[in-house]
Parts: structure tokens; sequence; C-alpha cells
């Protein structure tokens, strides 16, 4: 749950102890590897005094991120390059991927990209990073302009009424595992956007980084969240295929493809996802600069 700082802040004042900093967590299968060791000691009687975890869907999280309801989150990198000069980047951690993802695909009646020039693509409400590419893709290396309507993600009814359809994270795993028709119009083709943009660009494309904000930052390393990130991340790396089989229960998905996955991305953030985040962020945000970008010190 999110707690009120100012009510938090001064029962520690009286008590002497500190408030726990607040962990915006997302759960999707894709970033669990990352959070898996903190949500599990958490729920054991030792827990954690210094943090405390507030889950939500992505564009909840780059909201409470930016309005001081989380201190620190995965977000996306969109979300990220508007917020550069307020929000800290956390160095060693994102979701990047170095050719094919499986879960940001561009589902589309039409067999090649630049076809769908003029046509209607429906982007999913769930992430603005994954839309912006999509927009970056079609305009920048097709050189069309199609026609975007934001909506619910649900791809039925999606493509019922587009040409194309976006969709994301585990749905678009799912539906990539599932490859089925829509009724009236058949089997959509479809389009991985990590593989699209390596291809154009030679570079890893980062859905989403970890920030902290910036007027939190002493508390950030008084709570040592960002140490407690990587060694959830190092432990979640040892157990990929224990973290696939939970979610391939829930997702009524084939253990395999789960691991398989997972093994798709990067969350180390190195220097060439560096440099993809940097030309993304540079095509897609006008007044975005580099170095603008400041990032979290231990």
């Amino acid at each position: 749950m999110i707690v009120n700082e100012n009510a938090s802040s001064s029962h520690a004042a009286a008590s002497g102890a500190v408030a726990p900093v607040r962990l915006g967590v997302i759960d999707y299968l894709n970033v669990r590897p990352v959070y898996d060791w903190i949500l599990r000691k958490e729920r054991t009687a030792v827990g954690f005094d210094s943090v405390q975890t507030v889950t939500g869907v992505p564009a909840a999280m780059n909201k409470a991120l930016l309005t001081g309801g989380v201190d620190i989150s995965n977000v996306s990198s969109f979300a990220y390059g508007g917020q550069a000069s307020n929000w800290l980047l956390i160095p060693r951690l994102s979701v990047a991927a170095h050719g094919q993802v499986d879960s940001v695909l561009l589902f589309s009646f039409c067999r090649e990209w630049a076809a769908l020039d003029r046509k209607s693509i429906a982007l999913t409400d769930q992430s603005a990073t994954s839309a912006a590419l999509v927009r970056v893709l079609s305009e920048q290396r097709h050189g069309i302009r199609p026609r975007y309507v934001t909506m619910a993600s649900d791809l039925d009814t999606m493509l019922a009424h587009h040409d194309a359809a976006l969709m994301i994270g585990d749905r678009a795993l799912v539906e990539r595992h599932l490859r089925r028709s829509i009724a009236g119009r058949g089997q959509p083709y479809c389009f991985d956007l990590a593989a699209e943009w390596t291809a154009w660009t030679g570079l890893p494309f980062v859905f989403a980084v970890w920030a902290g904000r910036a007027d939190r930052v002493a508390s950030l390393r008084q709570s040592g969240v960002v140490d407690l990130l990587r060694i959830s991340k190092e432990r979640g790396l040892a157990r990929l295929d224990g973290i696939a089989a939970e979610y391939a229960r829930r997702l009524d998905l084939p253990p395999s493809v789960c691991a398989e996955y997972l093994r798709l991305l990067d969350y180390d953030l190195g220097a060439c996802d560096l440099e993809g985040l940097r030309q993304f962020l540079e095509m897609t945000i006008p007044e975005f600069r580099w170095t603008s970008v400041r990032f979290f010190e231990d």
C-alpha cells in the first residue's frame, strides 16, 4: 500500500526510526527476476525495515514516482526521459533486449510494415515507451504516416476496427504463443519491436530503467535499497526456471516459453544499452538532453 509520507516521517522522528523508502514494483514476468528475492523475503518474518514495496501497473508506477507516491521504481524509458532532470538513473539495472523480445509486438494485417501508411494502428494504453517506438519505426525507419488511436489492450477489439495493434507485456507473450486468428479477419502478421529497432540501429532497445527521486537521494542511500535490488537481480537470474514455472501457471503457458522469454532480456544497463537509450530518447523527446542524465551514486 502507499503510505502517507508526512505521517510516516512524523512517526519516524518521534520514535527515532527512519521511515522506509517506498519501492515501486510492477507485477510483470519481465521484471520479476529483479524483484523476486525482495518480494519473497518481504513475505517472511524477517522482511525489511528500510524498504516498503508498492505494487502497480507500469503507468501507475510512472505516475507514483512523479508525484512522490514511491521513491524509487522501475519506470518506462519514455517516462524517465521526460523527467531526467528530476530523477536519478540507477546504474546496472534495466529491462533491455538485444534483438527479439517476444513481449512488445505489433500485430498487423499488412505483411510489410511500410504498407501501414495512412492505415490505422491501435496503440495500447499501457506503455508510452512502446507507443513511441511504434511511431519512430513507422515515421523515421519506414517513412510512413499511419493514423494512431490509443485504447485498452484487447487484441480482438483493437483488430476488429484497426489495421494493426500494439500489445505489450504478459498479454503480448500469450498472444505470440497462441498466434490465433481474429474473428472475421484471419491471422495477423507479427512484428517484434525490439528486433525491428536492432535491425535498424544495431543497438539494444531499453524498455525500462530503474529511477529514484532526486529529492529522496539521502533516504535511498540510507535504506540500501539499490544494493537490495542488485542482490535480488543476481538471485533472480540464478532461478529463472523457477520464476518461469510460477508465471507459466498464471499465464497458462508452457514453462519453456516463459524461460526462453526471460533469457532474451538483459538487466544490466551496459554501455550499448545506454547508447540505445540515448538514441531513442533523443528521437522521441525533443527537449531531452543526455547532459541532463544524472546517475545515482552509491
